[in-house]
């Protein structure tokens, strides 16, 4: 048997007992944590202007930007972006965007310390993640 539920907006009362009622079954609940259209689109809608671009340039790319490409702007720097891509992925399950237990869909690769070599993306997500990217965001069209 399989059960979809949607719910836009629940009051907070209703969304408890909800969450109580699947916690107690949770033995037998899947969550469908995967990226589909919307969820790519919603995710790419809420970064910043240059995380974005991190994800546009990964998906066209075929699943992987280096950091030189990245660089090649006027905004050199990478700092902080792997933050912005962590912390929209965690925002989205505090906002009820997504389930908890998303895979993070663009990761940082590196030597560690704070360095970017570049960016991948699983290929499975490179068409999800193009087709967000190419959208017009609402009310920009």
């Amino acid at each position: 048997m399989k059960i979809t539920v949607t719910i836009d907006d629940p009051t907070g009362d209703f969304q408890k007992r909800l969450l109580d009622l699947l916690a107690e079954y949770a033995a037998d609940v899947e969550t469908d944590t995967a990226w589909t259209a919307e969820r790519a689109q919603r995710y790419y809608l809420a970064l910043p202007a240059r995380a974005r671009r991190i994800v546009k340039e990964a998906a066209s790319r075929g699943g992987y930007v280096d950091a030189a490409t990245l660089r090649d702007g006027e905004d050199r720097s990478l700092r902080g972006h792997s933050a912005s891509l962590k912390f929209t992925l965690d925002r989205g399950v505090r906002s009820g965007w997504w389930p908890e237990g998303m895979e993070p869909p663009i990761k940082a690769q590196g030597p560690g310390f704070g360095k970017v070599a570049g960016y991948s993306m699983p290929t499975d997500l490179i068409g999800v993640f193009l087709a967000a990217a190419s959208k017009p965001a609402p009310g920009l069209q």
